[in-house]
């Protein structure tokens, strides 16, 4: 145990000591490698929330198909069936005329008024189709519209084709662009923490070369470089994460208040304990890939 305390301290002190002489330095690129990490870990947060949004939305997806008036029930329950026999559906209800209505009025709340003076119920029947979420995609929901639209008795099939299209090129959209978003983060957090190092020796060179001079091993004399590069990395990926939970609580906070008819932020949730820990090891990690960029320098020459 006093074999390996002689050898870990003096690289710690040396860390420390290469810290404390150049504050400004090492603020900086704390600093920008904040930004970067923190541009990072919202993408991170927008990539998943919107996965979850959609993938909750397409399991409670629905088609309505409305029928024609004066449709026979025995036509009723053969599209029914019809319906059922598909392999996209899941469940079928059917909703009346009078169903309808009272749907309607709720929704209206107390502005309904005026449907109780219509001489007749404008509003048609209908077939309520859930999909199976494990194959509802926006083409086979269009190829599905599509059958069911050339169904005796059908009159219209309505499933809100522009807003499902446009959430999944959203979806599609935030993942291959955010895919070289992330990489360039990762690049200019690589290179700020190699800068960083790289600046760190070459006001160290003639310390460097006397510590070589006098027997040090490259190892002793790289390791502290290392630990600053680990200490750069895991200080700005910790501020990161503190700054964009308490940038996700108060979007989650706005979202509600302004908008509280869409059911999105109940759905909206933070990195978990281990993505969270998972986090800082790639800031951690970045830290590394620095130093390592950045050790060349640290040669006997």
């Amino acid at each position: 145990m006093p074999r390996i305390y002689d050898h870990v301290y003096p690289v710690f002190k040396l860390t420390a000591n290469n810290i404390r002489r150049h504050p400004v330095i090492n603020l900086i690129s704390i600093m920008i490698i904040s930004i970067a990490m923190l541009m990072l870990a919202l993408y991170f947060l927008a990539y998943i929330n919107t996965d979850r949004v959609v993938s909750t939305w397409r399991s409670d997806l629905k088609v309505a198909v409305y029928l024609e008036d004066d449709l026979s029930p025995e036509s009723i329950i053969r599209l029914k069936s019809f319906c059922l026999d598909l392999d996209e559906v899941v469940h079928s209800d059917y909703i009346s005329k009078d169903e309808a209505l009272s749907r309607f009025k709720v929704i209206l709340g107390k502005d309904s008024g005026f449907l109780d003076d219509l001489p007749e119920n404008p509003l048609p029947s209908s077939l309520e189709l859930l999909l199976d979420a494990e194959v509802a995609d926006i083409n086979t929901v269009e190829r599905l519209a599509r059958q069911l639209q050339r169904q005796s008795g059908v009159d219209e099939v309505v499933y809100g084709s522009y807003w499902l299209r446009q959430l999944f090129s959203l979806l599609r959209m935030v993942k291959y662009f955010g895919f070289i978003f992330a990489s360039f983060l990762s690049a200019v957090t690589v290179f700020v923490v190699a800068s960083t190092i790289r600046l760190s020796l070459f006001a160290r060179r003639e310390t460097i070369r006397v510590l070589y001079l006098v027997g040090a091993t490259r190892r002793f004399v790289v390791m502290p470089y290392l630990f600053e590069g680990i200490f750069q990395g895991a200080v700005a990926s910790s501020i990161a994460l503190a700054l964009s939970y308490v940038g996700f609580r108060y979007f989650k906070f706005w979202l509600q208040e302004q908008v509280p008819q869409w059911s999105i932020a109940p759905m909206l949730e933070f990195f978990s304990l281990s993505s969270s820990l998972t986090f800082l090891l790639l800031g951690t990690l970045l830290g590394i890939a620095g130093f390592l960029i950045s050790s060349r320098w640290l040669s006997r020459d």
